[in-house]
């Protein structure tokens, strides 16, 4: 991650719906866009979901989560395929472990640089303290955690060997009402952290925009194909791939406008538009030779370049005029005495 530079997450998530092909165009999209990263999601979801009580509460639940999830999954061989191509592409790569093995699988096959944990995991301390010890960067998601449950996970990440750890504000609601995104949170995250990210879960660009002026240093957002379809809950809070594209451009502008800009070139910059911009002192009338030179003589217009500032009048009024001085003519010290 480049300190100076918000760092931009594609997140292929579960909108490939397990197909290996469909993760490689998100891939694809991703490096079309700019993003610093593409990130994938990685289960077994025998060791992730109860079978038996997600169907024992299907109704509570919304769906059957075990057969929901299972379907989606993109096997370990695909993972590392996707990782080859990414590097193919020369993109970041990693994923989000929902479990050990695939935890494990991550770190000693794949050797990701950094990790994800996803707002599922972040109350999970046996999980947190496993993520740590790999002594590897974490980015680590709050969707539905009080500040206190954050708090205590960043320390048990850190506690347990994790370098750094950068937290993610976000709001695990599908799509996210924008009367629930809450971005005033990243400000405690920066307080309490030292450094924030947001995970946007909202329809639009309008919320990860606002989370960088806010200061947020990550954006992750999801990347769709289509925004309709019901096999995942991401889509309607996704982008599709030139909404990515803008989003990056627009990611990158923000951050342009919020550095200070080089004292010479903004100098040159107001100089050059002082020129046009600002009014000078003009005759009102024709000012014949040898007058004393009175406020009802002078007039203030456009350009300014060449002439006296109308903030200057002081050192006009009360002087002769050397020279017959035509009316709409700027009237110039030279020609005063």
């Amino acid at each position: 991650m480049n300190k100076n530079s918000v760092f931009i997450i594609c997140e292929a998530g579960v909108t490939n719906y397990g197909d290996f092909n469909i993760a490689k165009k998100q891939i694809d999209a991703a490096v079309a866009a700019q993003a610093d990263a593409v990130k994938f999601q990685l289960w077994r979801t025998e060791d992730l979901v109860s079978k038996k009580v997600a169907k024992k509460y299907q109704k509570e639940l919304g769906y059957d989560w075990f057969a929901r999830l299972k379907y989606k999954e993109l096997a370990p061989r695909e993972i590392k395929a996707l990782q080859a191509y990414a590097k193919e592409k020369h993109i970041l790569f990693f994923a989000t472990a929902h479990d050990v093995a695939s935890l494990e699988y991550l770190d000693k096959e794949l050797h990701v640089p950094f990790f994800k944990v996803g707002s599922g995991e972040a109350g999970n301390i046996d999980f947190l303290k496993n993520v740590g010890k790999r002594r590897k960067p974490v980015f680590i998601s709050f969707g539905f955690h009080t500040d206190a449950e954050a708090r205590k996970a960043m320390r048990v990440l850190k506690k347990s060997g994790a370098p750094r750890v950068i937290p993610l504000h976000c709001v695990t609601v599908y799509p996210t009402p924008f009367n629930q995104v809450n971005l005033l949170r990243i400000g405690w995250f920066r307080r309490a952290f030292g450094i924030a990210g947001f995970s946007d879960h909202s329809v639009g660009r309008a919320a990860c925009l606002a989370a960088v002026a806010r200061g947020a240093s990550v954006i992750e957002k999801h990347l769709t194909f289509d925004k309709k379809d019901p096999r995942s809950l991401d889509n309607p809070g996704a982008l599709l791939p030139d909404e990515f594209v803008a989003l990056v451009r627009e990611v990158r502008d923000i951050e342009s406008a919020l550095r200070v800009p080089s004292s010479v070139a903004l100098q040159k910059a107001r100089a050059k538009a002082r020129a046009w911009a600002e009014q000078a002192i003009v005759a009102a009338r024709d000012i014949a030779a040898g007058e004393k030179v009175t406020r009802a003589m002078l007039a203030f217009k456009r350009p300014a370049k060449g002439g006296v500032s109308s903030n200057e009048i002081g050192t006009v009024l009360g002087k002769n005029a050397r020279v017959a001085i035509p009316a709409d003519e700027q009237v110039l010290l030279k020609d005063l005495s």
